[in-house]
């Protein structure tokens, strides 16, 4: 039952994909949530939507310990393989191509709504409370004699009643007809065009050789590229271009039994039948992007912030970034950790990279539909297949996630590097192998370093018999008055990595020095080849609380880590002061409740 007024952190617009985990996120970094959805997710389309995880995303969705669980129902991918007239091709590139510098070498396929479900269970095991659906946000008024909770929404639940919700921020993942981002007079730039596309999920029968491999790329003189893919509990999705003379035909009268007809028409030479269909649509292709993500205190997220076609399957993708990247900074700056710069770079940080996405999705679309855009008109004599794969190959590293930098801004320090360093100021660490003391099994650097809305500081001690002395200075300077450590503990998660052997003896004995954080062993040298940092001289790296690079310097330049956090933090914390924002606490019956879900737009329009 809601509450006639609940009172709460952040209200979070929409239950999808990208509101359940950035609510999720939230309540991870002690902040209370309230989510509502408007569809009743007992009514809604159980399947279809949104289906594949990108490396990247899976990177994060596992230092958010939820990668296990979709692992336990998705299907894998690694390659694809290729047809054309019905003969094996060199293999179209796709976004499961290319990949590597990651243990999530793969794509996983999972359809939404398991997604939903993984991420939710998650979300009321951190918080306690389920989520509602069928309720819908209708406004919000800005009341300014609440000064801690000045956002008072009003919403109508699931039996009809109205309610309403003070909170101090709102973020609108609700789709890309947003109702908080039209509410809130947020600009949404773009078009679509008379190209339709048809996605089918189902059970297949097929004489086509590999079809449960994985992904397939069909290249059909009347369909364009044909997606064929794996998805969970055995079922397939198939998706293409609608002929356009089709589409004028029939148009928003296209039944179920003329989509498959055309699926069938498009797989030709093999067969298709359909022992069942889960799901189908038909939607237009467009591109949208929002004029900014941010207004005063309130923020847009996933399709309510861009929308695209599902070519380069980006969408839940960039959702998800937008997510880990919202919640952190909005979490921190709650609890009176940072200023508010730090807000201001959720939207400086990921526009810029939808943007990316947006420009590669109009040329994408169109050669998928068999096509020549005008930006690729100079090779306009190329076959369409042929240009797909140069642009999903020079994009890979756009489509896996794994290149996504933030290299400027607040919260980098390009005050520092280190020459040698192989990796950039705001691209991601990369994940490597590391040995616990006394235990010679690997573990991965991301099982250690869980987000939990900390930084993380991250000491390269060397080869200490090497760097002796220059621990020694790390020592001093955190025994120092200007020392970051002056800041509340839980802010920093500390990790020392060591290049020696991990037999005999005590890590603290082994280093020199005790209390440095969490030690791991670098036996083979492979840690700091990966890193670019000598072994006799170390480093200090700085991580975001997504894991980006935000500084990186000698391990004798420990002043230069603390001036990095006397700029991004907020002074008074150096005091002990560590209330929120607004200096007003959340007690715990003050916290609401409420359901979650997506708008699962698939007509971007």
């Amino acid at each position: 039952m809601i509450e006639d007024v609940t009172q709460v952190d952040v209200l979070v617009c929409g239950g999808g994909p990208v509101g359940l985990l950035t609510s999720y996120c939230l309540e991870r970094y002690g902040i209370s949530t309230f989510l509502v959805e408007q569809k009743d997710r007992a009514k809604q389309t159980l399947y279809g939507r949104a289906a594949m995880i990108a490396p990247r995303s899976l990177e994060m969705l596992d230092q958010l310990d939820l990668a296990d669980a979709l692992g336990q129902i998705g299907f894998v991918v690694r390659e694809q393989i290729s047809y054309k007239n019905g003969q094996r091709v060199d293999s179209i590139s796709s976004p499961s191509s290319n990949i590597s510098d990651t243990f999530f070498d793969y794509v996983l396929l999972c359809r939404q709504r398991f997604i939903e479900d993984v991420i939710h269970g998650a979300y009321v095991k951190q918080c306690g409370r389920s989520a509602h659906y069928g309720t819908r946000w209708l406004s919000c008024d800005l009341d300014e004699e609440y000064r801690n909770y000045p956002m008072l929404s009003h919403i109508q639940t699931a039996d009809g009643n109205q309610a309403a919700v003070r909170s101090k921020y709102i973020i609108g993942a609700d789709g890309g007809r947003s109702r908080v981002r039209d509410f809130s007079k947020i600009a949404f730039e773009g078009g679509s065009n008379n190209r339709h596309w048809i996605r089918i999920d189902g059970v297949v029968k097929t004489d086509m050789p590999g079809a449960r491999s994985g992904t397939v790329g069909i290249q059909s003189s009347s369909h364009g590229s044909i997606l064929w893919a794996c998805l969970d509990h055995g079922r397939t999705r198939v998706g293409f271009a609608l002929p356009i003379e089709l589409w004028e035909k029939l148009g928003s009268n296209i039944t179920q039994a003329a989509v498959i007809a055309e699926a069938q028409k498009a797989l030709q030479p093999f067969t298709l039948e359909f022992e069942s269909v889960d799901w189908w649509t038909v939607y237009s292709v467009g591109q949208r992007l929002a004029a900014g993500f941010r207004q005063d205190r309130v923020f847009i997220a996933g399709d309510a912030a861009h929308t695209h076609s599902s070519g380069g399957a980006q969408g839940l993708n960039i959702g998800l970034h937008d997510a880990v990247n919202l919640s952190w900074k909005l979490a921190g700056y709650i609890k009176g950790w940072y200023p508010e710069d730090v807000l201001d770079t959720y939207n400086s940080e990921r526009r810029p990279i939808a943007q990316q996405i947006i420009q590669q999705d109009k040329i994408i679309s169109v050669l998928i539909s068999g096509e020549i855009p005008e930006e690729l008109q100079s090779k306009a004599s190329v076959d369409p297949n042929q240009l797909l794969t140069e642009t999903f190959q020079e994009n890979a590293s756009l489509n896996t996630g794994l290149g996504i930098e933030y290299p400027h801004g607040f919260l980098i320090d390009r005050s520092s590097s280190l020459d040698r360093l192989r990796v950039s100021l705001g691209a991601r660490a990369p994940d490597v192998l590391l040995q616990r003391p006394g235990i010679r099994v690997p573990i991965r650097l991301y099982s250690v370093v869980k987000f939990r809305g900390k930084f993380i500081i991250m000491i390269f001690c060397g080869d200490p018999t090497q760097t002796a002395a220059s621990i020694k200075q790390w020592q001093d300077h955190l025994a120092s008055e200007e020392c970051y450590q002056s800041y509340p503990a839980e802010l920093f998660h500390h990790v020392v990595i060591v290049a020696t052997s991990n037999n005999n003896g005590a890590a603290a004995e082994k280093i020199g020095a005790d209390g440095l954080g969490d030690a791991l062993y670098d036996v083979d040298g492979s840690v700091y080849g990966r890193y670019g940092i000598s072994p006799d001289q170390g480093a200090l790296l700085v991580l975001r609380p997504d894991g980006a690079l935000a500084a990186a310097c000698e391990l004798t330049q420990g002043p230069q880590v603390s001036a990095y956090f006397r700029r991004v933090l907020n002074a008074r914390l150096r005091s002990g002061r560590a209330a929120g924002a607004s200096d007003q606490p959340v007690f715990e019956d003050e916290k609401g409740e409420i359901e979650v879900e997506k708008d699962g737009i698939l007509d971007l329009n």
